[in-house]
């Protein structure tokens, strides 16, 4: 199996509501559920006859089925790609090794069995779990090249540094990560852990060494900050991203199953409103546990402006976002800010791109 191939799915749960919960789900993602075993036997047996497709299939199981035990089910183990137990109470059935409570939306299904492929040693509570974290975590997308997403990273993490809020920035950027070089801080990629560079306000960055540990070092941040901004970069390709088991898509994965807000931004051109119909495509069909917001940078004046916006709002409304932002183009302020590699508060704090993304901190501050 390629890594980015959705992997193939094998069930082995006798109850008919959860399994045709668990099969229906995955389905509907587009992944390929390839048996529906309906005991010990009829599983042994298909493994026996189609060994190539079971040796690449994830085995979803549930210790109602007839005739399982942990002996055949360690045997199956050597046949299969992964195993993935759910029980309704998995300290109960633990004989039969590490369980997880089989999940009550299809949402934290989806999380739960993606983050099992990308890493299958986490703990349900790692990747379920957001209760009682301290950090509020926005993820700030690109639909394409050129939106201004890293600029906006930027600043709202200044932004929210200035209300004295802890303020991470994490540069995910894998293909292009620029916050480090647009702020003149040197060796941050050398780095495992964040860097202070301001009051309340560090930055990290994430290298292909530190994203091995990226579901560690991200519960560590979430309890040291009030605030965690990442730029993510591009978000082309997303549904494939989420179960690409390669570093560069870590982030993008934790982010969408574990961050509190995934804001995408596009720009208004034609190029840009065809990627973000692309973008919002894949969304539509993809299930995240973010919530989704959608934001039109660099915004032309007057008639064209307006016309830009009814595009934007035609494409993404439908979405049900959780906030859709508009930012009026200020080539100015991002020139200038770039030039001096600097905050656009620290160049000109009454332009107006900077008092608009002050509007979007002040929103999101807790």
């Amino acid at each position: 199996m390629s890594d980015v191939e959705l992997p193939t799915v094998i069930t082995a749960i006798t109850n008919a509501q959860i399994e045709g919960f668990v099969a229906g789900t995955l389905f509907a993602q587009g992944w390929s559920v390839i048996y529906r075993a309906i005991d010990i036997e009829s599983l042994e047996s298909y493994i026996k006859s189609s060994p190539e497709s079971a040796r690449g299939a994830i085995l979803i199981f549930a210790p109602d089925l007839s005739g399982i035990t942990r002996e055949r089910l360690h045997s199956i183990s050597a046949t299969v790609k992964q195993l993935l137990g759910f029980s309704d109470d998995p300290t109960h059935d633990g004989v039969l090794g590490e369980l997880h409570r089989v999940p009550t939306t299809a949402t934290d299904l989806i999380s739960l069995v993606r983050g099992f492929v990308r890493a299958p040693m986490l703990r349900q509570s790692t990747q379920l779990s957001r209760q009682g974290r301290r950090a509020h975590v926005l993820a700030v997308g690109s639909a394409g090249s050129s939106t201004g997403c890293t600029t906006l990273a930027i600043n709202i993490a200044m932004e929210l540094s200035l209300f004295e809020k802890a303020t991470l920035l994490v540069d995910a950027n894998f293909r292009a990560p620029s916050i480090a070089a647009l702020l003149a801080v040197r060796n941050v990629h050398s780095e495992a852990g964040w860097r202070s560079i301001a009051p309340s306000l560090s930055i990290a960055e994430i290298s292909q060494e530190q994203a091995t540990t990226v579901d560690a070092f991200m519960e560590q941040a979430t309890q040291s900050f009030d605030h965690i901004i990442i730029d993510l970069g591009s978000i082309s390709g997303l549904s494939n991203r989420l179960t690409d088991r390669r570093w560069t898509s870590t982030m993008t994965t934790w982010s969408c199953d574990q961050g509190d807000e995934l804001m995408v931004v596009a720009r208004p051109d034609v190029l840009g409103q065809h990627r973000l119909e692309q973008v919002s495509s894949l969304i539509e069909k993809t299930s995240i546990r973010s919530a989704l917001s959608f934001t039109l940078n660099m915004r032309s004046q007057g008639r064209k402006g307006s016309d830009e916006e009814a595009r934007f709002l035609a494409i993404t409304t439908p979405l049900r976002p959780l906030n859709v932002r508009v930012i009026a183009r200020d080539a100015r302020a991002s020139t200038a800010a770039e030039a001096q590699k600097s905050t656009l508060i620290e160049v000109n704090e009454r332009s107006s791109l900077r008092k608009s993304i002050a509007t979007i901190a002040s929103e999101i501050v807790r």
